[in-house]
């Protein structure tokens, strides 16, 4: 169980889902709220997704 996908609707657009992986034992991850945003970075490969606020979802992959 090391492995988490965050997902959620890209900020700013309409029905455009996009998602980011991050491996919680190895990646140095931030998630960061606004009133309308939230934000995941994984600071290790330098990716991020900004979403809706209230569609952010965590699964567990692995």
């Amino acid at each position: 169980m090391t492995k988490l996908s965050y997902s959620g609707l890209k900020y700013g657009e309409a029905d455009v889902q996009i998602k980011i992986m991050v491996d919680i034992q190895n990646d140095w991850c931030e998630i960061t709220h606004t009133n309308q945003v939230s934000q995941v970075m994984n600071k290790t490969t330098g990716e991020y997704i900004q979403v809706n606020r209230n569609t952010l979802k965590c699964e567990i992959v692995s």
